[in-house]
């Protein structure tokens, strides 16, 4: 009988030990990968919970060749929005390609606002002999600028964020993609030089300023492709913008195969026409564009990373359902959707920044230029 114990108590014990030994392996191999995920990502401006997230995202899909992250550019991959420096950059020295005023500020405008259209095309025609020169000293270019900015801002209020989009693009209409790569390398160039976060402008005091690209993103696409993990820009920035920006003198050294935005079609002269080409991303549909022309890269498997900011980038941080985080850069969300979604933790998880400074900051919170209130004629 007491053998019978004995034996027992030493097969229980035995089974302890096992038991302790699986549990110290099982904590080992957590220290182990949380060791290395600390190795993969300064701590930066990152929120800490965030960093040791996106670390063991990495070394969860380290050498997987179908593991990928998809991310937004404007206030996303940038603090700021890149279309708006290309286009600052172009309405300050009239850059246009072509010569129909007219035709660019007044198409696609609602009837209400064709008599303020008419009027901007007017101030417009006065600037032409002057294209190609800085205009910003000019008292008729500033009140170009400024009411060229508050038709846009009427536009979208109108009919529309996207309808507004497509009447602002109109100003690439003539330009080859190559012509417009390079006006986009200049003015990155001088918005990254000019350091510092957003701001806004004087001329435009609804309008922000300024781009920045966090150290920390810059860090992070790195260690993603180091790990094996392709990274994707899918945005509803132009196309040819962004691959200008995504070069490797500012520090993303992305393939132009990676970069996925919207387009114009061309002419038999391959020169931009006004009007979208068929095809190319949209915000909010980015999903449909992912799983048609990303996914099949990679056997059909779904984004393992999707980083947005916005109600257009809503559906890709939430319809997949093998995404293994969803990272949210903080704005101050008008739509209820935005605050239930950063609300829901789980696998959705939310970084701050100071936009002001152009850098990010350990809070899931961001700080934003102050809102300037337009001056109306």
């Amino acid at each position: 009988m007491v053998e019978c114990q004995t034996r027992d108590n030493v097969t229980s014990m035995k089974n302890e030990v096992t038991s302790m030994k699986r549990t110290m392996t099982a904590a080992l191999v957590c220290v182990m990968m949380a060791l290395g995920a600390e190795a993969a990502l300064q701590p930066g401006g990152w929120v800490p919970s965030v960093r040791e997230r996106l670390d063991a995202l990495i070394e969860r899909n380290r050498g997987n060749p179908d593991a990928y992250a998809v991310f937004d550019f404007d206030y996303t991959t940038a603090i700021g929005d890149l279309s708006y420096v290309c286009m600052w950059y172009i309405l300050e020295r009239f850059e246009f390609k072509t010569d129909d005023y007219h035709d660019m500020l007044t198409s696609r405008v609602t009837p209400s606002l064709k008599p303020e259209a008419e009027a901007v095309a007017a101030l417009a025609e006065k600037l032409k002999p002057f294209a190609g020169t800085d205009l910003t000293g000019r008292p008729e270019w500033r009140e170009f600028i400024r009411r060229y900015w508050a038709l846009y801002r009427d536009l979208a209020s109108e009919a529309g964020e996207y309808n507004a989009y497509l009447w602002r693009v109109r100003m690439f209409t003539g330009y080859t993609p190559e012509e417009l790569r390079k006006v986009a390398k200049t003015a990155v160039s001088h918005a990254l030089a000019a350091g510092g976060g957003l701001h806004s402008d004087a001329n435009a005091p609804t309008e922000k300023r300024g781009l920045a690209i966090a150290p920390e993103i810059k860090e992070l696409f790195a260690e993603l492709k180091k790990a094996g993990i392709a990274v994707y820009i899918v945005s509803g920035s132009f196309q040819e913008v962004l691959v200008g920006m995504t070069a490797p003198e500012f520090g993303l050294s992305l393939s132009p195969d990676n970069v996925f935005g919207a387009d114009l079609k061309r002419d038999a002269n391959g020169r931009y026409v006004p009007e979208m080409k068929e095809g190319c991303v949209k915000s909010g549909y980015k999903p449909e564009f992912i799983r048609k022309h990303i996914s099949p890269l990679h056997h059909g498997a779904e984004p393992v990373l999707a980083a947005g900011d916005s109600m257009g980038d809503y559906t890709m941080l939430t319809e997949f359902k093998d995404l293994q985080l969803a990272l949210v850069f903080a704005r101050n969300w008008r739509e209820q959707a935005m605050h239930e979604l950063v609300a829901r933790g789980g696998r959705v998880v939310v970084q701050g920044r100071d936009e002001t400074r152009g850098c990010l900051i350990p809070q899931a919170t961001s700080i934003q230029p102050k809102a300037s209130v337009r001056k109306h004629n």
